[in-house]
């Protein structure tokens, strides 16, 4: 097990996932034991699919190695490198503030790796302010899922020093395939090009619902026209992988409303900064409110399918299944 300490904040879906695959290839984990049984009460995942399951993985980390730390002070003040993964940036600016949090207790030479979709300009003030302690931090959203979590071929979009960034490509190198782990530039510029990801990733997902559904009103079956569309230029991520393998399965994208919109509303306040027309961003800003504003912000995104469907009365989501 690597003598380097890694302590790790966020055991999520995505979270839990990364630091049992960083304990699996050899890195010794600091864990938060602390709110150990709200993390494993919650966010379950193929991998750890109940909370008898998480449990029992999170038993074998501690029974291996790993350490577990009493407050996150404590686990901070252990960690050679902090990784956060967290859902908005006002979860990881309470783990960096206070008497428990990170500014106050990392110690100089401490590297933060923050996984979280977070706002760029949170990012580059808080680099700056762990500088001023002598402590690094790198914005290094992932992309890739549960899956890619779970499998550690997650795509990674660092911004920071690259020098730190060489410091810790062997971790970031772990928990993502290493041709899709990236330096992107300067500190906020990972954070940047995941909702700039994001924003692409759900227009499409809108885009390829609405011509899907044009498909089928022309009487084309839906999937026959997804897969045409997949090999031509319409081609996109959406048509390839998304209603193949979660559409049309039923299975959903295993992520919220709010939180996917949070990504969109990132794109479109990045765009006004740079003074660049938004027409497509502020338009699926407002399709995803539609369903936000309707009550439903905690539910699977893929929800933005289904109002094509009530719109129009055309199957999509859940095709296969009913076969």
């Amino acid at each position: 097990m690597s003598k380097e300490k890694i302590g790790f904040i966020g055991l999520g879906t995505m979270g839990f996932a990364m630091c049992y695959g960083l304990y699996k290839s050899g890195f010794s984990m600091v864990l938060p034991t602390y709110r150990r049984e709200i993390d494993q009460s919650c966010s379950f995942i193929p991998l750890a699919p109940d909370e008898a399951a998480k449990t029992a993985l999170y038993d074998e980390m501690l029974n291996n190695g790993c350490q577990g730390a009493a407050n996150s002070a404590e686990l901070f003040a252990k960690s050679d490198y902090i990784m956060i993964s967290m859902p908005t940036t006002k979860q990881v600016e309470m783990n960096m503030y206070g008497e428990e949090g990170i500014l106050a207790n990392a110690r100089p030479g401490t590297v933060v790796i923050d996984l979280t979709s977070a706002d760029a300009t949170s990012t580059k003030k808080l680099a700056i302010e762990c500088e001023e302690k002598g402590i690094e931090l790198i914005d290094a959203p992932i992309s890739g899922g549960q899956a890619g979590a779970t499998n550690q071929t997650l795509t990674v979009m660092v911004g920071g020093k690259r020098e730190v960034f060489e410091k810790c490509r062997h971790i970031l190198e772990t928990i993502g395939d290493p041709k899709k782990v990236n330096y992107v530039g300067p500190s906020g510029a990972g954070d940047a090009l995941k909702c700039i990801n994001n924003y692409l990733s759900c227009t499409c997902l809108l885009a390829s619902t609405e011509a899907l559904t044009v498909a089928a009103k022309a009487g084309i079956d839906p999937e026959v026209a997804a897969q045409v569309i997949g090999s031509g230029g319409g081609s996109s991520n959406a048509t390839t992988y998304k209603f193949p393998s979660l559409i049309f399965t039923g299975k959903g994208m295993n992520m919220p409303v709010d939180l996917m919109m949070k990504d969109i509303g990132l794109y479109t306040a990045l765009a006004k900064e740079t003074k660049v027309p938004s027409f497509y961003g502020n338009t699926s800003y407002q399709m995803f409110d539609i369903q936000s504003s309707s009550g439903n912000g905690g539910v699977d995104f893929s929800c933005v399918v289904k109002m094509f469907e009530d719109w129009t009365g055309v199957k999509l989501m859940g095709l296969k299944v009913e076969e």
